[in-house]
């Protein structure tokens, strides 16, 4: 979508980001120029999260979240850009000018929300009041749900291919309504609504829009559940069912539990269980980790307790660890669902459950690996530590893979260096591989981002962004980095943080951020900082003149070159003023 950058400024203008922000997180304290607190993505007991209302950006130097307005209402509400800018036009009452192109495709999107919701609307009902439905009244009493649990996730009954009869009365296209996902056109070309003779369960996205169904066979009708197909509006590895309706205790807590089925996420919910989700009908995918990762730092997945239920944890771990998130996997007991043991055992046995049977994700690997290898003679030991080295390799995190090879080691009675020393092999030959496929240039970012300390370049950009006066006093001679020389020149050209940030990449964005907000003037001035950098970096560049031209007269003492009295005379000059200097 295209929005001039007139607009967008004023939005952002109107969008003062601290105020933006506290209505997330009220608990946000000025603390100084800048407001601080306990950032919203990730557990922490010391504050990390850093506003600045200066700037128009936010920072957390723990999790690395980063950006400006805009970036911070998609993080906390799970949307994209243009829905961000959107949400913050209309609270700012500002209206946006969309180009032709883009009124008709969100006017399109807009139209199969209302279809879905008015299908939403009419299987509940029919749930509610019709006499047709009496039977599945009865079932979800059975199953133990309340009307409240009704009224929360508007659960329905869809009556045999009566939707369509009910919505056309509303002037709806046909054509809309196949693209909404609710009917189909079969083979013969007559119409088949998926959800006939089905329990519904409305699936909603994290912004709490109706973008699809799912559906339970109450009868001997096959498949026993079905999803509604995907759509301009849904994608089924991209959305977790019950997500929306415990958005707020997610936000809190940090903590989601995925389950498998529908009733599995409604019944914990009504137990007063909140942060349970499922995923759609597929296997847990790396759209269903980036989601959770918006949201949550830690994951507990309780799945059946037979192979296929641990065979889907492992895949599922596999799959968050990539992303640094912190999970451990309970067990059902086997043939037991999740809602039925809480209907049967209630809230206090079923919490007992999930602790009591908890298993961190390398604890889970090591006890599904061992069971199929064998842990008695050396090469099934060699064959099983193979096998969880290359899952430990895919934590980017190397605190944790540290700890996770101590579990290998004391688990599997392997000397700790052994499982090291492996571990280093594969570590090696993993790079190896990548180093065949992608250029050298694009493996320095990997290599800045493992940076612990701020270089000089680094802490004179700090001070020039944080007084823009100060770049007349140097020029881009100053900066070999080349990450710090753009930045430079973009701030030479008149930009402004925000816009920088929007500029970059994400990992070069939290890099920005996390360098902007940083104050390094200590008790000094920021003047005095300033000159004391700027000295260390031009004592810095004489070094190492001092060291080629050293370099260069060792090959005329070795006969390698001519003598050369220039080179002789700047090295005298040049070895002076530093033992000047004293350094």
């Amino acid at each position: 979508m295209s929005i001039s950058h007139e607009t967008i400024d004023r939005i952002k203008l109107s969008s003062d980001i601290v105020s933006v922000i506290r209505e997330y997180v009220p608990s946000l304290k000025r603390a100084g120029r800048n407001w601080t607190a306990c950032c919203p993505f990730h557990n922490e007991k010391t504050p990390s999260f850093v506003v600045s209302p200066e700037k128009g950006i936010f920072n957390c130097f723990g999790c690395h979240a980063a950006g400006d307005v805009f970036k911070f209402v998609m993080l906390a509400d799970g949307v994209s850009w243009i829905e961000s800018v959107r949400k913050l036009a209309q609270k700012a009452s500002i209206e946006i000018q969309e180009s032709k192109e883009e009124i008709i495709k969100s006017s399109q999107k807009m139209k199969l929300f209302d279809i879905l919701e008015n299908a939403a609307t009419f299987y509940n009902r029919y749930l509610l009041e019709s006499v047709q439905a009496k039977f599945a009244r009865d079932y979800l009493e059975k199953r133990g749900v309340s009307a409240e649990t009704v009224k929360k996730f508007k659960l329905g009954f869809a009556p045999k291919n009566a939707l369509l009869s009910a919505i056309s009365q509303k002037n709806i296209a046909l054509e809309d309504i196949v693209k909404a996902g609710i009917v189909t056109k079969t083979e013969s070309g007559s119409l088949y609504e998926y959800m006939s003779d089905r329990l519904v369960f409305p699936i909603f996205d994290a912004s709490g829009r109706i973008v699809a169904f799912g559906g339970r066979t109450l009868s001997d009708q096959q498949p026993k559940y079905l999803n509604t197909p995907e759509t301009a509006v849904y994608s089924k590895s991209s959305n977790l069912y019950g997500l929306y309706q415990t958005l707020p205790t997610i936000r809190k807590e940090r903590k989601i539990i995925v389950l498998e089925g529908y009733m599995d996420v409604i019944i914990p919910w009504q137990f007063g269980i909140s942060g349970a989700v499922a995923s759609l009908g597929t296997s847990f995918t790396k759209n269903h980790a980036k989601l959770i990762s918006r949201y949550a730092d830690k994951v507990i997945l309780l799945f059946d307790g037979d192979d296929a239920g641990r065979g889907a944890a492992q895949r599922a771990f596999e799959i968050l660890i990539e992303d640094s998130i912190e999970c451990a996997a309970s067990e059902l007991p086997e043939n037991v669902d999740a809602d039925e043991y809480l209907n049967e055992n209630g809230k206090e046995k079923f919490l007992q459950l999930i602790d009591s049977t908890a298993k961190s994700a390398i604890d889970f690997m090591i006890d599904r690996v061992l069971s199929k290898t064998g842990k008695n003679t050396p090469e099934a030991k060699a064959k099983a530590a193979s096998i969880l080295l290359d899952f430990v390799l895919k934590n980017p995190n190397e605190i944790v893979q540290g700890e996770w090879l101590k579990n290998i080691s004391q688990k599997m009675n392997i000397s700790q260096e052994a499982v090291i020393n492996e571990l280093k092999k594969k570590r090696a030959l993993k790079l190896k591989i990548a180093a065949r496929k992608i250029d050298v240039d694009e493996i320095k970012p990997v290599i800045k981002k493992q940076k612990l300390f701020f270089s000089l370049e680094e802490m004179l950009l700090n001070l020039i962004l944080d007084d823009r006066e100060l770049i007349d006093k140097i020029s881009s001679i100053e900066f070999e980095d080349v990450r710090c020389k753009n930045i430079y020149d973009l701030v030479r050209a008149g930009a402004k943080d925000d816009a920088i940030l929007n500029s970059l990449s994400e990992e070069d964005a939290a890099w920005f951020s996390g360098l902007s907000l940083k104050d390094f003037s200590d008790k000094n001035s920021a003047q005095e900082t300033f000159e004391t950098v700027l000295k260390d970096l031009q004592l810095r560049s004489l070094k190492k003149r001092r060291q080629t031209l050293e370099n260069l007269i060792t090959e005329m003492a070795d006969g390698k070159t001519e003598r050369d009295e220039n080179i002789l005379n700047e090295y005298k000059k040049l070895n002076a003023q530093l033992k000047g200097s004293r350094r």
